[in-house]
């Protein structure tokens, strides 16, 4: 359950930030809730893994600010709270097991209490694969690995960057899942990026959609999807008279191909309504069904937006 009135879990405001000379970070902002499961969103190259590694302090930045739990950046040491991280690349010890990766983890972090090392290796799937050495690990199974090393002990907050990289369908759904169990039943906030943005969709919370190192939009992710249209799709042999019936139901952009009728619709469109009046019309309906927006969508019109937002100055 996301916590509203709390401080935010991380804070990121008007992030700037450079590689060299070239700029990377131009103004991103995000504000994560505790107890969220927040998706950081964008193509390959937006500069999600920039942001989370600048937000745990291995970047160092030029304009901007990042607090977790109101501790700036800076000071990420001092932090009473545990950070779960899981970067990419995992940054696993190939001359090591799966195991004795998690075992020195432990030790170098000073880990103890909270889930141990059997747990999170049942937790993410690779207890069979405990004693491979890491050079043995698929990319995917990597991916694992680290996710099961950022949960030893008792994190309160889960920095992921592209943790279903490399992962199989059923991996993915596993993954997701689990992602899922943290943050609504334990309340603890995680923090994923991905270019999969269809994959996240239906469980993430919040979303930040990125790119080019602009924060393009930010939300919760039901809120989002209510601002992009759906659209209907009508396969019918008399699509004239289809056509016609839906303009007279007030509903906009009706367009014809062949046998199909499209057309663009709201929130408040009531598809049994207009199914029962096609029907009770005796119009031959086919197929009738509506194609939600999604991510994508709302990610698509954001960059366009940005892409041409001074066009019409």
């Amino acid at each position: 359950m996301v916590a509203s009135n709390a401080s935010p879990a991380l804070e990121i405001n008007q992030l700037g930030l450079r590689l060299g000379r070239k700029p990377v970070l131009h103004d991103v902002s995000l504000r994560v809730e505790p107890g969220s499961l927040y998706g950081l969103l964008g193509r390959n190259g937006a500069g999600k893994t920039t942001t989370m590694r600048a937000a745990l302090g291995l970047k160092s930045f030029s304009t901007g600010s990042i607090k977790l739990f109101s501790c700036d950046v800076r000071q990420i040491h001092k932090m009473p709270q545990m950070l779960g991280v899981a970067l990419d690349p995992p940054g696993l010890d190939d001359t090591l097991s799966v195991r004795q990766n998690l075992e020195l983890a432990q030790i170098r972090g000073g880990i103890t209490g909270g889930r141990s090392i059997d747990e999170v290796l049942e937790l993410v799937g690779l207890t069979h694969r405990q004693h491979n050495y890491g050079s043995r690990l698929s990319h995917g199974q990597g991916r694992r690995a680290a996710v099961a090393r950022a949960l030893l002990g008792e994190p309160e907050l889960l920095l992921l960057d592209e943790p279903l990289s490399g992962l199989d369908p059923q991996g993915v759904e596993r993954m997701l899942a689990l992602f899922q169990t943290l943050s609504q039943d334990e309340g603890k906030t995680v923090v994923l990026s991905s270019h999969h943005l269809r994959e996240v969709q239906h469980i993430c919370t919040h979303v930040g959609l990125i790119d080019d190192g602009h924060t393009l939009l930010e939300g919760e992710t039901p809120e989002l999807l209510a601002t992009m249209p759906s659209h209907l799709e009508v396969r019918t042999s008399d699509p004239m008279s289809v056509a016609k019936l839906l303009t007279a139901n007030h509903i906009a952009d009706v367009a014809v191909e062949a046998n199909v009728v499209t057309a663009v619709i709201d929130v408040e469109f009531n598809r049994e309504r207009v199914l029962r009046q096609l029907l009770d019309a005796n119009l031959p309906v086919s197929e009738f069904f509506v194609n939600a927006s999604t991510l994508v969508d709302v990610f698509q019109h954001a960059v366009d937006a940005y892409d041409h937002r001074g066009d019409h100055v």
